[in-house]
């Protein structure tokens, strides 16, 4: 039988580099299906730090955070939070027109900081993502809060200290507008969502029996400081293509727990 198009192109490629055909490999061949020794000990090594190991992290964090203008504040628990973002609410202007209101994502996290009680007395709206699904309408209506919002609250599912980068899975009720389209984003994590690098967060990915149950959703995005070019004159500005101040407030209390 003559060989589909595409197998008889790729055996041409093989004979043009002079390589021998291996024959048909199965996928165990061409894709790390368990984890290895070292994927272990890296996974353990996680999972076992210590109190010293995560203010390691967090001093690494900080220092990194200043680099790409990434206000960070460590709380002590959700009303230390809670207080921080009435500050940042009632110093800080809207960017478009005199209304101030505030976006946020429906989350355990952030449902602890009681954002409604902390800024009423400022008079400042909270709009929260819908977490079941809703209709096409309540879906723009949403939108519409995010684009007039000039601050957005979300929490994150871990932080890289090495880049001070938020990695943030999109699920329903933590949509990409709250982190995108307001002004101000502001994250809230715990201290033992901070990791050290990139490897650690592809592994846990990878290799977590949490992160396998529930896979990659509908998107992941990476936040590495607030929106930047230099378009235009080779000119830094901030805030162009998205917020223009990004705080990350990280809370040590679970270390006492």
């Amino acid at each position: 039988m003559r060989p589909c198009g595409r197998v008889e192109f790729i055996q041409h490629v093989k004979k043009a580099l002079n390589r021998d055909d291996p024959g048909i490999r199965s996928l165990a061949d061409i894709i790390q299906i368990d984890p290895n020794a070292d994927d272990c000990r890296l996974l353990e090594k996680i999972a076992d730090r210590d109190t010293h190991s995560h203010l390691v992290l967090l001093e690494r964090l900080i220092e990194a955070a200043t680099l790409v203008n990434v206000g960070v504040m460590v709380e002590k628990d959700a009303d230390s939070a809670a207080a921080s973002i009435s500050k940042i609410a009632a110093e800080k202007c809207a960017e478009w027109g005199d209304q101030k209101s505030v976006v946020a994502w429906d989350h355990p996290l952030v449902k602890r900081l009681g954002l409604a009680a902390c800024l009423r007395p400022l008079a400042i709206p909270v709009n929260f993502a819908d977490r079941e699904p809703v209709t096409a309408d309540r879906l723009e209506i949403f939108r519409k809060h995010a684009e007039g919002a000039f601050i957005g609250i979300t929490a994150a599912d871990y932080c890289i200290a090495e880049t001070a980068t938020l990695s943030m899975k999109t699920r329903p009720g933590q949509p990409r507008c709250v982190s995108l389209l307001p002004s101000i984003h502001i994250a809230v994590i715990r201290i033992e969502q901070i990791l050290s690098n990139l490897n650690e967060l592809y592994t846990l990915l990878k290799w977590s029996p949490i992160e396998q149950a529930e896979g990659i959703t509908r998107c992941m995005t990476f936040i590495t400081g607030p929106s930047k070019t230099a378009d235009i004159e080779a000119t830094l500005v901030h805030g162009a293509h998205g917020p223009r101040e990004l705080y990350l407030l990280v809370l040590t209390d679970s270390m006492h727990d």
